[in-house]
């Protein structure tokens, strides 16, 4: 009877080894590849890179932007520097993605560190994201946007900085 015992500490190793997988599979699978389009967009945005931007999105693309309906040229307008530069680092954790054939939803927390002469300023949103296929290629289709005020900022998101795909 001593093989029971052997067998179970197999068994056991087995399903530690089984819960570990999963563990890491989900860690590594947080970012669907779905939002790697709304990823370029804000490094393109940190760029001031118009053409860029563009590229990530439909022709379509709506932002709704903390009570107003933005268009794509109406975001490249906005992020221009306008004579004041400025660096712009962003930061993201993705909470949920979704996928139904070539349509995908993100939701996202989304955080900007912007410096300039006048100092560096924080700014956090909760966000979503429709994205759809266009020649197999994620483009984003919609931007949900809701800025979220300092005093109600989760103070546990693990944020990871992108700057862009090489």
């Amino acid at each position: 009877m001593k093989n029971n015992g052997a067998l179970r500490g197999i068994s056991s190793v087995g399903l530690w080894f089984c819960c570990v997988l999963i563990l890491i599979s989900t860690a590594t699978a947080a970012d669907h590849p779905a939002f790697q389009p709304v990823k370029e967009l804000f490094a393109a945005m940190s760029k001031h890179d118009g053409k860029a931007m563009q590229e990530t999105a439909t022709a379509d693309f709506q932002l709704l932007e903390h009570g107003e309906d933005w268009t794509m040229q109406g975001l490249i307008e906005a992020v221009q520097p306008k004579g004041k530069p400025y660096v712009r680092k962003n930061f993201f954790n993705q909470i949920r993605a979704r996928e139904i054939g070539d349509v995908a939803w993100v939701s996202y927390w989304n955080k900007a560190e912007i410096q300039s002469e006048s100092g560096t300023r924080t700014i956090v949103w909760l966000e979503s994201a429709i994205v759809v296929k266009e020649s197999d290629r994620w483009k984003i289709q919609l931007l949900h946007s809701t800025r979220v005020d300092p005093e109600r900022r989760p103070k546990n998101i693990d944020w990871i900085q992108f700057d862009a795909t090489p």
